[in-house]
């Protein structure tokens, strides 16, 4: 996770500083400006090559020039008694202050904006003024007051009010960062969708930075393949070269995380080549991170320390984003590993040396953090406990090597524990279930409307045609084509009238599910702070009262004459243990009275649908389909049992196991196709002897899952992770009576099992997958 940081950090850095949408301008641009300045008459035609040289000297970062001409932007335009003018000229100011992570100056210039626009109604420097004062408070910890910020663009946008829509999407855009800085993953994944859609329908020139700041969120949330597909769509859609080379060194440090180390060189080269000799500082930062990133995971700690000092040396001293923070915490790390790695260099006094220079500076960063009263990336505290650790371990002081570790254990759990990680990866899976619901009703009622079209311009074409058959006069055959043009086109507009409500009831849907989610967020929320200790007390005295009578209502001889009973009925609850959760999971739990969740690497995870099911429930009687599922569920569990799968759950007419856990099985793909073809045939078999037996469908994908019990009270054995979706979205590509696997799978059981490819699929969220049919052994 150490690497995700700098990658949200450069891309918000970005962001605040504005070089991510504009290309530096060269030193003989600024000559030519100076020039029009000099030659310039009016105050007005001043006042634009002021704010021209001022963006000029921000592209090739020369800070001091930037603000002499902003500042004599906001006198001029207070000569002409412009306030708006000025009012906007202070918000550049305050932004100027804030990239360099000054917020005393950043606040003292946004309050004089607030007070030159108070009066204003030009909506556009108002949205600006918002976005600017949300950035603020981002930096100050204050999110709930930069989310209110940023809400007031899009409700003047709601509202009508005449503001360039640019203002509404950095908004969303400011919201999505907002929470991607908080590690807050589930509203982060909710915002990120409203992000997105709001760009494709309304700036879609934008669509690549947008991508460019999901690819960072899924980085964060270690879901490395969506984070590589946002990416290659910022690639693809780009114009702006600095932004394609912005990706290929964030493609560098993501191949690096996921220890592709060939492909991490190539990108880190082509960013490199692009960067290296112009003055493009933030973007070049990251691609010596990106190298130093790399060399440390190849243990050539002399080159890995060799770059990341290249990076802190072009970093600035103090930024919003920490930056020249965050690349000493990385030459940290490799300081600790080439003192506490390699002992045939280094003579003993010479190595206590400079584990104390290197504990001393430790500590100092260990000050900032714990002074600091502005935003600050828990990686990087995370970061610094690790390496207190490992120094003071080192240098013998075990006692304090404890305490640090823990520190780093608890803020790490704190940050990316698996709770988070399990709301995060359910929201999604729930999201992208319901759009691709809300999508299929959409398709079905569109289709039925456009047959009923077809039909009713049948029968029409039909009648006339009988009409025009019989008429006998030529005046008499136009007047019925003119009549039947007329009908014609009230049938198609009173049909594309349905379509177009259907298409509203859909957006109408999106929305209220939207306002119903969020309310149930805001109340789901002050319910858990309410209720938190009410609980606890509650279970401490409920369980203090138990105690108490089971003390007074049990003698000796009673207790004798149950030993029995009691024993029968452990039996029974083992059993019923054993019917809920796989027999490993349920001795850790007896034994230790907990369990812990577990990742696997390899695991093929199935699931089962049957086609239609909500037709058939009509057809047959909703009785007659449960009692269909329950015959076929059980008869699905012994085949389970058979290739010693395991069954995690039914949901409505689906069937969820997985093969290959709670024991790790090196032939887990070909015992899950097994499976899967064996419930082929059992219901084909069944179809032939019963007319109410119900077609299915089934989708097999491999890859790592994790795994665990979820909940304490009617608490359930279950998986996650992006395998899990991928197989849902196999079984959802799959046909009638078909076995569809992806080309994960396929790799696995190739050799064993006839198999139809049929090509690249396209897959919402994953973009085109490979798919094959699996026909036989």
């Amino acid at each position: 996770m150490k690497n995700h940081l700098i990658i949200f950090s450069t891309v918000f850095a970005g962001i605040f500083a504005g070089w991510i949408n504009v290309k530096a301008q060269e030193s003989k641009e600024i000559l030519e400006l100076k020039g029009k300045l000099n030659s310039a008459k009016s105050p007005k035609d001043k006042h634009i090559h002021y704010l021209r040289l001022a963006d000029a000297y921000g592209m090739q970062g020369k800070t001091d020039s930037v603000f002499a001409f902003l500042t004599r932007g906001e006198e001029n335009a207070k000569k002409m008694n412009d306030t708006d003018e000025a009012g906007r000229i202070n918000i550049f100011i305050s932004q100027f202050f804030l990239q360099k992570g000054d917020v005393k100056n950043s606040e003292k210039y946004i309050n004089e904006a607030h007070l030159l626009l108070a009066n204003s109604k030009n909506y556009d420097n108002l949205g600006l003024l918002n976005y600017a004062t949300a950035g603020l408070y981002i930096l100050k910890k204050q999110y709930a007051k930069a989310t209110e910020n940023y809400k007031k663009n899009i409700r003047l946008y709601d509202e009508g009010k005449k503001i360039d829509k640019k203002y509404v999407t950095i908004a969303y855009q400011g919201l999505f960062a907002n929470l991607i800085i908080q590690n807050n993953l589930r509203d982060g994944y909710l915002e990120s969708n409203k992000y997105i859609d709001y760009v494709k329908k309304n700036e879609p020139e934008k669509l690549d930075i947008a991508y460019l700041l999901l690819g960072s969120f899924y980085m964060n949330a270690k879901d490395y393949d969506k984070s590589l597909n946002a990416y290659q769509k910022t690639i693809a859609l780009s114009k702006n070269q600095d932004l394609v080379n912005l990706c290929n060194a964030f493609l560098g440090i993501l191949y690096a995380e996921k220890k592709e180390l060939d492909l991490a060189k190539k990108y880190t080269d082509k960013a490199n080549a692009f960067f290296k000799g112009g003055n493009n500082n933030i973007a070049l930062g990251s691609v010596y991170y990106s190298y130093a990133s790399i060399f440390l995971q190849e243990n050539k700690l002399d080159l890995a320390e060799e770059y990341i000092k290249k990076a802190i040396a072009i970093s600035p001293e103090k930024d919003i984003s920490s930056t020249r923070f965050s690349y000493l915490s990385k030459q940290n790390e490799i300081l600790v590993k080439k003192l506490t790695q390699d002992r045939s260099k280094i003579n003993d006094q010479e190595k206590k040396v400079k584990l104390e220079q290197l504990l001393k500076d430790l500590k100092e960063n260990l000050s900032f953090i714990e002074s600091t009263d502005t935003f600050l990336s828990p990686e990087l505290i995370i970061s610094n406990f690790d390496n207190l650790s490992k120094v003071y371990e080192e240098l013998g002081n075990y006692e304090q090597s404890l305490f640090y570790q823990k520190k780093y254990v608890q803020k790490k759990d704190e940050a990316y524990g698996l709770d988070k990680m399990k709301e995060f990866l359910n929201t999604q899976s729930d999201y992208e279930l319901r759009e691709q619901k809300a999508k299929i009703e959409l398709q079905e009622a569109t289709k039925r409307i456009q047959l009923q079209k077809e039909l009713e311009l049948k029968a029409l074409k039909f009648e006339y045609e009988k009409k025009q058959a019989a008429t006998k006069t030529e005046a008499e055959r136009k007047r019925l084509l003119l009549e039947e043009d007329l009908k014609r086109r009230e049938i198609e507009l009173t049909y594309a009238q349905q379509k177009k409500e259907a298409e509203q009831k859909y957006i109408q849907e999106k929305k209220l599910a939207k306002i119903n989610q969020e309310k149930k967020d805001a109340i789901a929320k002050a319910e858990l702070e309410n209720s938190k200790s009410e609980k606890n007390m509650w279970a401490i005295g409920a369980g203090l009262s138990l105690l108490l009578l089971g003390f007074a209502g049990f003698s000796y001889n009673q207790k004798r004459k149950d030993n029995k009973r009691i024993a029968e009925e452990k039996q029974k609850s083992e059993n019923l243990l054993l019917n809920i959760l796989p027999h490993e999971v349920a001795e850790e739990l007896k034994e230790n009275g907990k369990t812990n969740a577990k990742h696997f690497d390899e695991v093929s995870v199935l699931f089962t649908d049957f086609v239609n099911f909500t037709a058939n429930s009509e057809r047959i009687g909703v009785q007659e389909v449960l009692n269909e599922l329950n015959i076929c569920f059980t008869e699905f569990d012994k085949i389970m049992d058979k290739y010693n799968l395991e069954k995690i759950k039914t949901i409505g007419d689906a069937y969820l196991a997985v093969s290959g856990l709670p024991v790790s099985n090196e032939h887990h793909a070909e015992n899950a196709v097994n499976a899967g073809l064996e419930i082929l045939d059992y219901i084909q078999k069944r179809k032939e002897n019963n007319p109410n037996a119900l077609d299915i469908r089934i989708g097999i994908h491999s890859g790592p899952v994790i795994a665990g019990i979820v909940g304490v009270k009617k608490f359930a054995y279950d998986i996650w992770g992006d395998t899990v979706n991928t197989a849902a979205r196999m079984e959802q590509n799959s046909q009638k009576g078909k076995l569809n696997i992806s080309g994960f799978t396929y790799d696995l059981i190739k050799n064993k099992f006839i198999c139809e490819y049929r090509g690249k699929i396209e897959v919402k969220g994953k973009g085109e997958l490979d798919m094959y049919f699996v026909e036989k052994i």
